[in-house]
């Protein structure tokens, strides 16, 4: 049996151990303070409207030659060219396939023949077989014993027999070559079809410019541009000219500061190149789903649109690199708590309020958050004291 005073001094050490975590847990005392969310973003110039150029090929095709990007280019000029090497490989394979299979489709017709004459052969021989056997069936047992005349009968029967099987001799072989002719055609056809793409291709393997205008390339979803040796899949603009006339920003934010965008938030917009020039804008369109733009980097970003105010500045011009900022809120006076105050379990928010000498878990529900404090909404009032840490007190 466990002796009493061990027992009391177990419970007294307990006690005092309580005590000191109470006394050394560091609270918070909750007010209220202006909310301000600024969302950063990086990101780059574009014209709001411009011209998509690609290839018209049905193919994908392989850069060979690209005109310097924001080039003034005039109407007609040459701004890109795709090698034909691989093209003029591909179009001598469906040559040679084309050829192969018509000598195919020539040695089917001539196996068909063939075989179609042995069969007629076989069913003269047939009727010249019947014709004996007619001239010499005589049923009188004056001149042949029973035994013969019925051998004669069974041999026409066995002649009837052998027609009728190279009749459908005849037939299968028809349909067998006539199938296999059939499926050689098919097969034909398709290189002749891919050998017509790739001649069509061949005589598109130059891009001009429509009109006169800056050259922009467009990227991919990556964010990488062309280059030469890049492989062009069919739909995709490689480039694009832009209406100069109005500007508009396109970047990216980290998806997890991505808090609260929504269309209509102020922006407020510098330009690398120039950073002491502030430009003032509107976010237009926030994508909907987080993406890698980096093929080596698996950080994912949202896209966002950004319309700028000021269009008669003549520095904005496409490509030019950008810092912004998105106003998410900014000097509304809201209920804060520290990030780091607040515990989730099972999807539900609480803290722990401080309760006389001790603290006692409370619900409560967030709203709004910036990177250090969130919003409560609903669960605490104006001069509550919390525990910035609990980890210790679950």
């Amino acid at each position: 049996m466990t002796p009493k005073w061990f027992t009391c001094l177990a419970a007294a050490i307990l006690l005092s151990g309580c005590g000191e975590t109470e006394q050394t847990t560091p609270t918070y005392q909750v007010e209220r303070q202006p909310f301000e969310l600024m969302v950063p973003v990086k990101g780059e110039l574009e014209a709001a409207n411009a011209t998509a150029i690609g290839a018209s090929s049905r193919r994908p095709m392989t850069i060979a030659w690209l005109e310097k990007e924001y080039t003034n280019v005039k109407k007609g000029q040459l701004i890109a060219r795709f090698d034909a090497e691989q093209l003029n490989l591909d179009m001598r394979k469906e040559m040679l396939a084309m050829m192969l299979l018509e000598e195919d489709m020539k040695l089917n017709r001539s196996t068909m023949t063939q075989e179609e004459l042995d069969v007629e052969m076989d069913k003269a021989l047939v009727v010249k077989e019947f014709a004996f056997a007619d001239e010499f069936t005589i049923d009188d047992l004056r001149v042949y014993s029973r035994i013969e005349i019925i051998e004669n009968m069974q041999n026409k029967e066995y002649l009837g027999a052998k027609d009728n099987y190279l009749d459908w001799k005849k037939e299968s072989v028809f349909e067998q070559n006539s199938s296999a002719i059939d499926v050689l055609s098919i097969r034909k056809k398709g290189s002749e079809q891919k050998y017509n793409q790739i001649k069509s291709a061949i005589e598109t393997l130059e891009i001009h410019a429509p009109y006169d205008g800056l050259l922009v390339y467009e990227s991919n979803w990556r964010g990488e541009k062309p280059s030469v040796g890049e492989t062009v899949f069919p739909g995709r603009p490689i480039a694009k000219l832009p209406d100069l006339s109005k500007m508009q920003a396109k970047g990216y934010v980290l998806d997890k500061q991505a808090i609260g965008l929504a269309p209509g938030q102020p922006v407020t917009i510098s330009l690398e190149a120039y950073p002491s020039k502030v430009f003032t804008g509107t976010l237009k369109q926030v994508s909907g789903f987080s993406r890698t733009i980096s093929r080596n980097d698996p950080t994912k970003y949202f896209e966002v649109t950004i319309d700028i105010d000021d269009q008669d500045s003549p520095i904005l011009s496409p490509g030019r690199k950008l810092n912004a900022r998105i106003e998410v809120s900014k000097g509304e006076s809201k209920l804060m708590v520290p990030i780091q105050a607040i515990y989730n379990e099972q999807g539900v928010n609480y803290v722990f309020r401080k309760d006389g000498a001790g603290f006692s878990r409370l619900q409560i529900e967030i709203g709004q958050k910036n990177l250090h404090f969130v919003e409560v909404t609903n669960g605490l009032s104006e001069g509550d004291s919390i525990a910035l840490s609990y980890r210790e007190l679950i």
